[in-house]
């Protein structure tokens, strides 16, 4: 009796243990492929954040996209024709999404995204106003954000044509939406104040100025930036003492109609060279300036974009409605920092007459039909003719390099 209970003991530990080991090697199988699977999502994870430009390690790039566009400059056509296109005419409803839908697709390629907004947005209660002294309906600021623009220049010359007041209000319509916006100032300690963007582990300092604002003054020195020498080398060296990786440079000088870069352009130019900004990005001339990198004594590389046209506007000639989109990555390496891809990309505004006035949209270049180039106000039957003037225009002023 007592011999068979310990075997029946013995079989029982014997069961106990072949199942113990039998969960084991179960439960091992589980852990491996498991441990497969992760390596497997892993694996992938890398991939994709390689291709996205996310790190995973110091020796891995981080990069990020930048566009910038010219002046959105909108003349009285323009905003008759977004009233028109919502509600009754003259109700205080404006639509100017279509100013941006075709040209979207590309921005939204960025992860930066600029542009000059040439014409104040006071707000509604200074009425809506026309050249000289612009007033854009606030309408379009939604516009705007539903286009992707992310970064706001207001140092320009029309920065002032409601009063310094309608410039701070102006500040405070752009603060409610969350956007970067440079170049205008509503208290001394805000103008003190570097404007940083990081984004991915990069950090870019932005810094924005006007030759002038059409002759008028604002009620403080440091309402606007404008472009002088100890200015500039006080916002750098605050940009630099705050860490940033990167100085990207908003510009808006030159000359009005002119191809040419002037004796301004050219000494800020080197000034910012010389200062180590790595890129400045010009306004003003409403036609498309020349591109170029200046290299200094040290060595230091700056990549200038001395004019990308108009962007939106109803202006005379047809060779203010060829705009250039300013294209480059912002790129961190373990201790290399640099600008790669630089490219300038050719834009047209089309503007034809039509049931709601002047309407218009902005295209690439590349992507913008004849039949509609035939129907453009200011080509009038031979888009195609003035297409290729337009392609010709844009390699004899912009080096190949930085073309597609």
């Amino acid at each position: 009796m007592r011999r068979r209970k310990k075997e029946r003991i013995i079989i029982s530990v014997f069961i106990l243990i072949s199942l113990l080991l039998f969960g084991l090697v179960i439960a091992f199988n589980k852990v491996r492929e498991k441990t497969y699977n992760m390596a497997e999502n892993q694996v992938t994870s890398q991939v994709t954040e390689k291709n996205t430009y996310k790190e995973k390690s110091e020796d891995t790039a981080k990069r990020v996209s930048f566009a910038g566009v010219g002046d959105n400059l909108i003349h009285d056509s323009i905003y008759n024709a977004a009233d028109m296109r919502k509600g009754v005419y003259g109700d205080g409803q404006y639509d100017f999404d279509k100013l941006y839908e075709n040209i979207k697709p590309s921005l939204d390629k960025y992860d930066l995204r600029y542009i000059n907004q040439e014409s104040i947005v006071a707000g509604d209660q200074y009425g809506k106003s026309n050249y000289p002294l612009f007033n854009t309906p606030q309408a379009i600021i939604p516009s705007i954000e539903k286009a992707g623009f992310n970064i706001i220049n207001m140092a320009n010359n029309h920065s002032l044509d409601r009063g310094s007041q309608g410039l701070v209000d102006s500040i405070k319509l752009w603060d409610k939406t969350g956007l970067c916006h440079i170049g205008a100032y509503e208290s001394e300690e805000s103008r003190r104040k570097p404007v940083i963007i990081e984004k991915k582990g990069i950090k870019i300092g932005l810094i924005a100025y006007t030759y002038g604002t059409n002759g008028m003054s604002p009620d403080t020195p440091y309402r606007i930036g404008y472009l002088n020498e100890k200015d500039i080398r006080s916002d750098i060296a605050r940009l630099r003492r705050a860490g940033v990786d990167f100085i990207l440079a908003s510009a808006h000088w030159g000359q009005e109609g002119q191809l040419a870069i002037d004796s301004v352009q050219m000494r800020y130019a080197q000034l910012f060279n010389d200062l180590g900004v790595d890129v400045v990005l010009g306004t003003h001339a409403h036609r498309i300036q020349k591109v170029e990198w200046k290299t200094n004594d040290k060595g230091k590389k700056t990549l200038i974009y001395y004019g990308t046209g108009n962007f939106v506007a109803n202006m005379i000639g047809a060779h203010t409605y060829l705009e250039g989109m300013a294209s480059f990555d912002f790129v961190k390496k373990g201790n290399d920092k640099y600008i790669d891809n630089p490219k300038f990309i050719p834009l047209v505004c089309h503007l034809e007459a039509n049931q709601y006035g002047y309407d218009g949209s902005v295209y690439r270049l590349d992507e913008y039909p004849v039949e509609l180039a035939n129907r453009h106000l200011y080509m009038r039957g031979a888009g195609a003719y003035n297409i290729e003037l337009y392609k010709n225009s844009v390699n004899s002023i912009v080096p190949k390099e930085f073309l597609e």
